[in-house]
């Protein structure tokens, strides 16, 4: 107290050194925290939504002719194999009809004789529709007289096969997917499928180079 009764106030503390600013500055923390945990939770979102999931070909083929209307196509290559987007769905549903947005994510695979609708994520085949058989290559006339002498072609002599022979690029296709079904194969071989099973043959030294059973 001063003399005549006039009253000091405190020397006042800089604003910084106030318990409001630290207040505010935790506030200002937690808050910046927060909106960089928001964009890094969208952004993960928006790279799992552009960002196609990678998996193994030889897992994907293996899970579809799992499936007991694919069975058939065990070892066999498929034509083409295309991811349903938001991009080519206008395109697509020119051609297949039936498919709408729920589509989104799924694979179209195209074999020969065959159009499949595949979900890989769930593992679940959306259809599968027959295509009309192309007619078939010219072939010995004594072809199938052959073929039909050896043993792993019992009870298939009454049967149609599908298929041609193997060119340098599928067979090539082909031993990347499948060696252990293709590992003796050779450009030229006869690549043909029954109901049950898939052979592979070699007409020149008449020789069944693999028979896999498909069921």
């Amino acid at each position: 107290m001063a003399k005549g009764g006039t009253k000091f106030d405190a020397p006042s503390l800089p604003f910084h050194e106030k318990p409001v600013f630290h207040y505010a500055l935790i506030l200002l923390v937690a808050v910046s925290l927060v909106a960089s945990l928001i964009a890094l939770s969208n952004t993960n979102q928006l790279k799992k939504a552009i960002v196609p999931k990678t998996f193994s070909i030889n897992d994907f083929l293996k899970k579809l002719t799992a499936h007991p209307e694919m069975k058939g196509y065990v070892g066999i290559a498929p034509l083409n194999i295309v991811q349903i987007n938001s991009d080519n769905l206008a395109n697509l549903q020119a051609q297949i009809s039936g498919l709408d947005v729920s589509y989104i994510g799924n694979f179209i695979v195209q074999y020969t004789d065959r159009i499949a609708v595949y979900d890989y994520n769930s593992d679940q085949l959306k259809g599968a529709v027959s295509l009309q058989q192309p007619q078939q290559a010219q072939l010995p006339n004594d072809f199938l007289v052959k073929l039909n002498r050896h043993p792993e072609l019992k009870g298939l002599e009454k049967e149609q096969p599908i298929g041609g022979q193997l060119d340098e690029a599928s067979l090539g296709t082909l031993k990347q997917q499948f060696p252990d079904v293709y590992a003796g194969a050779k450009t030229g071989d006869f690549l043909l499928r029954y109901s049950k099973k898939l052979i592979i043959y070699d007409y020149n030294a008449d020789k069944i180079v693999n028979a896999v059973n498909l069921q």
